[in-house]
């Protein structure tokens, strides 16, 4: 064996010392965002901190978030200003900035309008095409042959009522003054008992004087906290044309029946301003209007909703939802999530999804079927628990002309197989890549109902190999502790108020680098080494290519190398292993010895177990060679039935041998011979094909060999 003794380490040490690596700061990096994602914001920043300039641009947009998550906006503004004076801002960086600057108020909507003028990015995810949806649109059973529209499920504690529009009586049209003009049929707001369990509707009730009136009515939206209702309400103002203005209206819902409602301070005279919408825990009215300032046609606005329910200047929702065609309907789901109908060029109505991005900024779809048809879709609605969704739509075979159409709140929840890729020296760090990212973009894809409701990761099967924390948002750090184990993985399900996911598998494949991606000056360095039969020791013409590789590897510490060792196939495969073993362990000593980190070598011996085609022992006795594998079966099975083992094999040149035992000496098999010969049957003993090669090409065999793990 080699003795350990290195005149060049000092060297080795020296060339390793230089700077910082990308490896370093790339880790780095990872820990920071896993830190940041986990809302360990203090840890986090301690981690960009010691970044120095070394950080990217996301790594940056989430340290001022980091900073701002802890109350220090001034430290968040200095952290993003680098990126907003750039010319690669994005949407997102104008807004948190602006946020961010705390005291000029003309500062802050400067950079709001740089952020109007750009684009919100889209959120790319092709839905499969063959997918069913795991909706089923119910048509309410209280839909007549005429129109019937504007569904909300009002739901306070003491009652929940279903509230939407139909066609108005006969008891208040009467005193409809002929003089006004609708381009439709004049509604009326009616409350009714929804059955959760039948799915159906009972009791309806017209609202009393005081909600209705001989004008238009709904539809309406209701505000819990402060039991505000509003509605909709055609004003007794009409315009040359004699077409009616429609106008927003409230009351407090417990005077109903005792009072009467009073417009809003929002109403615009010569402009109409319709369908409520209350947003309860961001305090704000959403409607929609057609008054000047806006993108075209019905715009939707938001405004206010303030401490004595008063409200504040109506703000336009912006060039993501607004077009010059009509929007309509709005509906708001826990903030974030705006729901209403758009008119296409065609002039049907079409639902869509916006969800909020920041400020007035949104990513916008339309929603999939069975709540898109060919016909108008419109006045979406979910109960506060999702567990119901209403909308109108005038599609076929309805009842009338627009019917109330429910639906359960049932979404098929499934997630995607994931592949990482590990260095077995380091732990794996997978933060704002977990492995909830791509199945919440599928889902949404899919299903856009599935961005509404809170999903966590729960670990199914662990990992085999190593040690995996896995955190409910699909973060997880992964430790190998067996890199000779070149795949691990664990599976995992995706848990919600809907249930479970199948499981999901998730591969961890280690790291493997083919020696064209490294530099040339490297790919020149991991030669294999050969040797003498039956023999370990490193020759010494081969000892300059052990040291070139403890070389590189002190110059590239996040160099990570695999030595794997072979036999050639003569002699017993036990005792081939143990050979190929002694192989592996003297260069793997040898270069751990010029290294820091010596964990950063490791290895195996394989013995003659991965020679191709090296499939039997040394000698093999035959009992006859066939072209036709017809005839090789009836002879094998004459040996069989005669109480002696055969096996059939083809040979290099395509013939079918049978084999009547193997041996790994020549002795060994002379017996085997013998005893067939006094049985009568006579074989052969032929040598194994790997056995019959060249002692050149058995040298290629006895080898060592280097795979770049990481670099």
């Amino acid at each position: 064996m080699m003795k350990k003794g290195f005149l060049f380490l000092g060297l080795f040490v020296f060339c390793g010392m230089f700077g910082q690596s990308n490896l370093q700061i790339n880790r780095t990096i990872e820990w920071a965002n896993y830190y940041f994602i986990n809302e360990n914001y203090k840890t986090a920043i301690a981690k960009y901190l010691s970044l120095n300039d070394n950080i990217p641009q996301d790594a940056r947009r989430n340290f001022a978030k980091s900073y701002a998550m802890i109350g220090n906006l001034k430290k968040a503004e200095k952290t993003l200003r680098p990126i907003v004076d750039s010319n690669e801002a994005l949407v997102l960086d104008y807004y948190h900035f602006a946020s961010y600057i705390t005291e000029n108020e003309s500062l802050k909507n400067e950079y709001r309008q740089k952020a109007l003028r750009l684009p919100i990015a889209d959120m790319i995810f092709e839905p499969y095409m063959d997918m069913e949806s795991p909706y089923k649109l119910i048509n309410l059973n209280i839909n007549t042959t005429e129109s019937e529209f504007g569904a909300y499920l009002l739901e306070n504690k003491d009652e929940t009522r279903l509230i939407y529009a139909k066609k108005q009586s006969e008891k208040y049209n009467q005193g409809l003054k002929k003089r006004i003009k609708s381009n439709s049929d004049i509604y009326n707001l009616y409350h009714a008992k929804f059955n959760y369990r039948d799915i159906k509707v009972d009791e309806e009730t017209p609202f009393p004087e005081g909600i209705n009136s001989v004008f238009q009515d709904g539809p309406a939206s209701w505000d819990e906290l402060n039991n505000q209702f509003y509605f909709t309400r055609s004003s007794g103002n009409y315009e040359k044309e004699e077409l009616i203005q429609l106008d927003l209206y409230s009351m407090n819902y417990s005077e109903i029946g005792e009072k009467t409602a009073s417009p809003l301070s929002i109403n615009l005279n010569g402009y109409s301003t319709l369908h409520p919408a209350v947003s309860s825990n961001n305090r704000r009215l959403y409607f929609s209007s057609d008054r000047p300032g806006g993108y075209g046609g019905m715009d939707l606005y938001y405004a206010a909703i303030l401490p004595n329910n008063s409200l504040g200047v109506p703000v336009n929702l912006g060039p993501d939802i607004n077009t010059p065609a009509d929007e309509i309907f709005p509906f708001v789901y826990d903030e974030k999530f705006l729901f209403y109908s758009a008119k296409s060029n065609a002039g049907k109505m079409n639902l869509k999804l916006a969800i909020n991005s920041v400020d007035i900024r949104w990513h916008v779809r339309n929603l999939p079927n069975p709540f898109n048809g060919n016909n108008d879709d419109f006045s979406f609605h979910l109960n506060n628990g999702l567990d119901y969704g209403f909308l109108s739509s005038n599609r076929p075979n309805g009842k009338g002309d627009d019917d109330l159409y429910v639906f359960r709140f049932t979404p098929k929840i499934e997630g995607l197989p994931d592949k990482y890729t590990y260095s077995p020296t380091d732990t794996l760090i997978v933060s704002t890549n977990g492995v909830l990212v791509n199945d919440e973009k599928q889902l949404f894809a899919n299903d856009p109902l599935t961005a509404l409701f809170q999903k966590k990761i729960e670990l199914n099967q662990n990992v085999k190999h190593g040690k995996i924390k896995l955190n409910s948002n699909g973060s997880f750090l992964y430790k190998n502790n067996t890199p000779l184990k070149e795949i691990d993985s664990f599976s995992y399900v995706i848990n919600s108020k809907y249930g479970k996911s199948n499981p999901v598998k998730v591969i961890l494949d280690r790291s493997t680098i083919s020696l064209d991606k490294l530099p040339e000056n490297l790919q020149q360095t991991f030669l294999p080494i050969y040797y003498n039969y039956n023999d370990s020791d490193l020759l010494l013409n081969y000892k300059n290519r052990v040291d070139a590789v403890a070389l590189a590897m002190v110059q590239n510490p996040q160099l990570v190398v695999e030595v794997s060792s072979y036999s050639d196939c003569r002699g017993k495969r036990k005792y081939n292993l143990e050979l190929s073993e002694q192989r592996n362990q003297t260069i793997i000593n040898y270069v751990k010895n010029a290294i820091e980190k010596p964990e950063r070598v490791f290895g195996k011996g394989y013995g003659e177990d991965r020679i191709e085609g090296n499939d039997t022992k040394d000698y093999l006795i035959l009992g006859g060679t066939f072209e036709s594998l017809k005839l090789a079966e009836k002879r094998k099975k004459e040996f069989i039935s005669n109480g002696n083992n055969a096996e059939i094999k083809v040979n290099i040149d395509g013939l079918y041998q049978i084999i009547m035992g193997q041996a790994n000496t020549a002795f060994e098999a002379k017996k085997i011979y013998n005893k067939l010969k006094n049985e009568g049957i006579e074989t052969w003993v032929s040598r194994c094909e790997c056995c019959n090669l060249t002692e050149d090409q058995h040298k290629l065999n006895r080898k060592t060999e280097f795979k770049i793990i990481r670099y």
